[in-house]
This record gives structure tokens, C-alpha cells and sequence, in this order.
């Protein structure tokens, strides 16, 4: 009798566990910001990670990313492949480069990137593998189209009352494949972080309004998000199937520009954090220029840019914030990998630059954090992780490498993240720097950049950490020569780069 009741309570322990779905997979939410550079945390400038970096960190105020941070595995290298938003996403998604994913360039009115129907994406996965499903925020991922009537609602025909943008940079998903399988769907438009155009499949979240209607919240675009986000992990409503584990990927907007007015930003933040500070407190990168033959017109804009920049940052940490103490609450944080990361940089004035797209640090590097309680300790991890690389090594983690899509390219680090066992996957050497006319590698060390009239860039990393000094290829030894040419080669044969079919810039590429 011990025996069958020992194996009765067992199966019910067994069955509640199914019914929770919580011990059988984790969780994932996924939080990207766009625009949002590796050096704006507070964290870089707090003595335990204040030489984790070799530059000055932000004067931001970010105490929840900080907190999460400290929480979790926090990487130093992490590089955004082709630093634009739309090719960035792609590579996320779909864990290809632009050869096969369609995407090398920022999808915009006219042109005809966008991610193929028939590419199985991230959220695919994870949708067959049984997961509860959701993306919030934008997306950016397929081709724009004048398919919407003057009020911004979609009629799916270029033809009258059709025959409008609602954005010339992002659109509207119907439902149906371009959503890669997302269940849960709430998509922001317009690069206007309080007048953003919304879509979803929930009417409540809408107004009421069908999926494909606009609907305008006028309010704050991560708030709005954060509130949704909330209420979801929540499920009063049940917007899930508490009995599945979830995927959320939440997509933010800001600090993406504008950031030229106080009322690009929320305004308590900006009187509270920001106001006060004098340029030499904001811009503390000695890389910063600005006048003629620059990007930056004044002093004078680019400090008011930097301080409505930095006011998203932390608006941004704020409702992140709330969406981590709501995990919490509902018990769900411990069985919860959680990631921090962004699409690309922001130049912010460093070089003369403004915006990204550069392989600068301040475009390249982004940040990106991994909290897993119990799964991963709390430490630094230097690893040259690139765009491609992250879906299968999430789901490498999520133990799902076995049903990553042929087309994947990128590789999986999983066993180097969880275990620090990089014997079946070797750690990358380099990380690659993609655009259609210029193409480079980030070592532990160097950067190196082939451009679009053969010329060349190079810099010394730990010698000269802002990138204020470019070198020769000759005043450098032959063996870190031949590691940079090698390996810009062989990145861009396995990316399938037209620069590798036709051994461009052979002297200064090795193929």
C-alpha cells in the first residue's frame, strides 16, 4: 500500500507540475530597446563593473537594468552584425544573414526587403515546441507598403480607399505568416514616442477596434507596452494558457529618435535626472566632435540631444522595471530566462556621428544580459556573440537545438553560457560587421574595416579605446594581420556575401 500510494502521489505531483507548465520548460522574455547603446547603464559606473568596460560609461540613471544586471550573466562584446534596425531584427528572427533572409538594409518605402513567409523564425519555434506566444512593440521586419486607407487602417490593397503608408519605415503585420506565429499581438508605430498608431488582435487593447484598425493611446509608447506586458504575465483575463510556458518579446521604441525636444521625453524624467546637467557632465567621451565637417551642428543641440536621449534611457529602465517586479510577484522570475539586449547603438556625437550603421563602439556594441536564477551565476561574459547567433543559442538553452531550421546560420553558445564549456562550440574568434558597401571584424582587440573604396580602417581597441586613432595594417605584428584578414574571409563566405564570390579586396581580405 506505501508503494501505490507513493507512486499515486508521484503522479499527481507529476500532473499538477503539467497543469502549472512551469517545471517542464522556462519562460522567456526577451526585451530590446532600439537605439539603445552598451554604455548607457548606470551599472558601468558602480566599482564592481566600473573595469568591465574600457571607456567611461553613460551619466544615466538606470537603477531596474542595474539591479538586473547584477542578477545575471552580463556580456561586454556583444555586436550588433549590421547595425540598422531592420536587418538587426531579421538576423534575430531568423538567425540568417541578409543573403538568405532578404533583409540588408533598413525595410523603407520603396524597397523590397522583408523577411520571406517561408523562413521558420525564433517564435516559430517556439510556438511548435509549445509555447504560449506574444510580441509587443515594434517590428520593422517586412516590407512597407501603401496598403492602408488615410486613416491608417489596413484594407490590404494599393488600390482606393488603400494606397497609403501609415509609416515609411515600419507597417502593419496582418495576421497570418508575417507574424512568425505569435499568438498574443500588440504593435506600435511611428516614430513618435507619444502618438505612436497601435494594432492588435485584442480588441480590448485597441479601443474596441479589429485587428488592422488604428488606434492611437496617446500616451507614452513603453508605458502603454509595460501595461499590457503586465497584465499578460498576470493573466487575469486569460490572455494565455497558464498550463504552457510563455515567450514575450517586447519591442521598444525609444531611445530611438526623436530626441530633439523636451517633449520627445517624459518630462518628470528629464526635470528630475537630466535638466540641470552642463555638457562636460553629459558628454564625457573625449571622441565627441562637433561644428563643421561633422554630423553634430552645435555644442549647444547636441547636449540637449544627449539629455532627452538619456531621459528615454531611463523612462525605458522605469516600466522595465515594473514588468521585472510583476515577474516577481507572480512567482514566475525563477523559472524565467530573462534578456536584455538592444537592435544597435547610437553615436550620440562620438566621431562627429549621430545615429548608427557605423562600426564605431558606440554603434557596434550593445548590451545584453542573461538572467536565469539557478541556471547561470551572476558574472561577466566577454564573448564575441554577433546577431545571428542569438536565436540559436537561446534556444539552445531552452534545450530546443534540435529543432533549429536548416536555414539557421548563425551558431549556438548555449554550453558556453550555461556551463563555460566551449569544447563542442569554440568561442568566435571575431565578430563580424556587415553593410551592402563596407564590411569589417571586431576582435578581442582590434577593429578592422574594409571600405567601399578599398580603403581601410583599423584600430587598436586596448591601446586606444575610443577609436581616435586609427593605425597601419604594418604597425601591427603579421600574425594579428593574417587573424584579420582570415577572418574577414571567412565571415563573409559563410555569410554568403557577394564581396566572397568576387574576392573583393583581395589584398586587404583573405578568402
Amino acid at each position: 500500500m506505501r508503494t501505490k500510494l507513493l507512486t499515486s502521489l508521484t503522479l499527481l505531483a507529476g500532473t499538477a507540475a503539467g497543469a502549472m507548465g512551469q517545471e517542464q520548460r522556462p519562460n522567456l522574455v526577451y526585451i530590446f530597446p532600439d537605439q539603445y547603446r552598451l554604455y548607457a547603464l548606470s551599472l558601468w559606473n558602480d566599482p564592481a563593473f566600473r573595469n568591465a568596460i574600457n571607456t567611461v560609461g553613460d551619466p544615466v540613471h538606470t537603477p531596474n537594468l542595474d539591479r538586473l544586471a547584477k542578477q545575471g550573466m552580463v556580456f561586454t562584446q556583444v555586436c550588433s552584425t549590421c547595425p540598422i534596425s531592420s536587418p538587426h531584427r531579421a538576423m534575430l528572427i531568423t538567425g540568417a544573414f541578409p543573403s538568405r533572409n532578404n533583409v540588408d538594409m533598413n525595410c523603407y518605402k520603396g524597397r523590397t526587403q522583408g523577411v520571406p513567409d517561408s523562413l521558420v523564425c525564433f517564435t516559430d519555434v517556439l510556438a511548435e515546441a509549445g509555447y504560449e506566444t506574444a510580441y509587443i512593440g515594434k517590428t520593422h521586419w517586412i516590407r512597407t507598403e501603401p496598403l492602408f486607407d488615410k486613416t491608417g487602417s489596413y484594407v490590404g490593397s494599393a488600390e482606393a480607399p488603400g494606397g497609403h503608408y501609415v509609416n515609411f519605415f515600419d507597417t502593419y503585420i496582418p495576421e497570418g505568416r508575417g507574424r512568425k506565429s505569435n499568438k498574443f499581438w500588440f504593435q506600435q508605430l511611428n516614430d513618435s514616442h507619444f502618438n505612436a498608431v497601435a494594432y492588435s488582435n485584442r480588441p480590448e487593447l485597441v479601443g474596441g477596434k479589429k485587428d488592422g484598425e488604428a488606434y492611437r493611446p496617446h500616451r507614452f509608447t513603453t508605458e502603454v507596452e509595460a501595461d499590457i506586458i503586465i497584465d499578460y504575465i498576470e493573466n487575469k483575463d486569460g490572455q494565455r494558457d497558464a498550463s504552457k510556458p510563455f515567450s514575450l518579446f517586447w519591442s521598444i521604441n525609444p531611445p530611438h529618435p526623436p530626441y530633439n525636444k523636451l517633449s520627445d521625453c517624459p518630462e518628470d524624467v528629464y526635470n528630475t535626472y537630466y535638466k540641470d546637467l552642463s555638457s562636460e557632465e553629459l558628454l564625457l567621451r573625449p571622441n565627441i566632435k562637433y561644428g563643421e565637417g561633422t554630423a553634430v551642428k552645435s555644442l549647444q543641440r547636441l547636449t540637449l540631444n544627449a539629455k532627452i536621449y538619456f531621459s528615454l534611457v531611463t523612462a525605458v529602465d522605469r516600466e522595465i522595471g515594473r514588468v521585472l517586479d510583476t515577474l516577481e510577484k507572480e512567482g514566475l522570475a525563477d523559472n524565467t530566462i530573462l534578456i536584455f539586449a538592444s537592435d544597435h547603438g547610437e553615436m550620440m556625437g562620438s566621431q562627429g556621428r549621430m545615429g548608427k550603421s557605423m562600426i564605431y563602439d558606440e554603434s557596434f556594441l550593445t548590451p545584453f544580459v542573461i538572467r536565469w536564477p539557478g541556471k547561470i551565476q551572476p558574472r561577466l561574459n566577454d564573448l564575441l556573440l554577433g546577431s545571428t547567433d542569438i536565436m540559436p543559442t537561446v534556444l539552445g538553452m531552452m534545450g530546443l537545438s534540435d529543432e533549429l531550421p536548416s536555414t539557421v546560420m548563425g551558431k549556438d553558445y548555449s554550453d558556453g553560457v550555461l556551463k563555460g564549456d566551449y569544447s563542442r562550440m569554440a568561442r568566435p574568434l571575431s565578430a563580424f560587421f556587415f553593410m551592402v558597401k563596407e564590411k569589417g571584424v571586431r576582435t578581442d582587440r582590434y577593429t578592422y574595416l574594409v571600405q567601399k573604396d578599398g580603403n581601410y580602417l583599423l584600430f587598436d581597441n586596448l591601446k586606444d579605446p575610443y577609436q581616435m586613432n586609427p593605425i597601419r595594417l604594418e604597425d601591427i605584428p603579421a600574425s594579428d594581420v593574417n587573424l584579420l584578414k582570415t577572418e574577414l574571409g571567412n565571415w563573409l563566405k559563410v555569410s554568403e556575401d557577394k564581396w566572397a564570390k568576387e574576392k573583393k579586396y583581395s589584398d586587404k581580405i583573405t578568402y
